[in-house]
């Protein structure tokens, strides 16, 4: 069963049992053998990892790794994909998972995991490739910087919300799903210099410039949904397709804007004031506690 097109109302919720519902679910061939592909090649090399004994640290590495897929699946495989054709507002509620799906992930160091499900050989060849001096660490390492990244990041997030942009990607299936490839390795290049999950070291000197760069990432989102939120008329005609109330619509452009003016700046935002308040406390310990411990 699946979310009906001719009864379709904006701001529609589904029942909580529909989201635990498999007939809600879309099962697209490409998308399942990706997301299998992705843990399959994890959890193979995560078990590895278990036999040799690395410790329990990997343990806590898997549970971030597992929150950010749980946030994959509820993008591209849960009712919310189909929703998100549907409405501007779940459409903006999928973007968010599949932003938030990024740090996660790499937290759980995705590479330096799944590089151990491979045999042997194909362990010594990804290790050559992302070694100091690998062409796979160079190019990394490059589009890693931040600011490169941050680029990166902005160009993804932008770029598909062009609003004619955006109402062919409502339209064509190969073109939503490239939306979807683009703005998450946009997200992942963005998160990548905060994380520093192998092979990439942490990029920044400084808890204050990591929480600069949070602030820029999260401003300029917030920017975006302010927009949304705030233009006077439709931006997204495709949508009118399947709701002719221009009120409904508008109602619906506005919660989706302001999903995205509000949610996205706010977690950065938090994660910028601890990593400053971090900053703070380490410098506090060594100009004004240690000069007093001395004295």
């Amino acid at each position: 069963m699946r979310v009906g097109r001719g009864v379709a109302e904006p701001l529609v919720w589904l029942p909580v049992g529909a989201w635990f519902d498999p007939a809600y679910w879309s099962w697209r061939l490409p998308v399942v053998m990706v997301l299998a592909g992705m843990a399959l090649s994890y959890f193979m090399g995560l078990i590895r990892l278990l036999y040799k004994r690395v410790g329990v640290s990997i343990v806590i590495r898997a549970f971030w790794w597992l929150l950010g897929f749980a946030l994959l699946l509820l993008a591209l495989v849960s009712p919310l994909d189909e929703l998100g054709g549907l409405f501007f507002s779940w459409h903006m509620v999928q973007h968010l998972a599949l932003l938030y799906a990024a740090p996660l992930l790499l937290a759980g160091w995705p590479l330096a995991v799944a590089v151990w499900s491979l045999p042997q050989a194909g362990r010594q060849l990804v290790r050559r490739l992302l070694s100091r001096r690998g062409v796979g660490a160079r190019l990394l390492n490059q589009a890693t910087r931040p600011s490169v990244a941050l680029v990166a990041g902005i160009v993804s997030l932008w770029v598909w919300h062009y609003p004619p942009l955006y109402d062919a990607v409502l339209t064509r299936r190969w073109l939503h799903d490239l939306e979807h490839i683009t703005f998450f390795l946009g997200a992942l290049l963005y998160w990548w210099p905060v994380v520093g999950a192998p092979p990439v070291r942490r990029r920044f000197r400084s808890d204050a410039g990591r929480a600069l760069y949070l602030v820029l990432g999260g401003t300029q989102s917030g920017i975006l949904g302010a927009v949304v939120t705030f233009w006077p008329d439709v931006l997204y005609h495709r949508y009118l397709i399947e709701v002719t109330e221009h009120s409904r619509l508008m109602a619906d452009q506005v919660f989706g804007g302001l999903v995205m003016w509000l949610s996205g700046p706010l977690v950065v935002g938090i994660l910028a004031l601890a990593t400053l308040g971090r900053e703070t406390h380490q410098v506090a310990e060594k100009e004004v506690l240690v000069p007093h411990s001395q004295g």
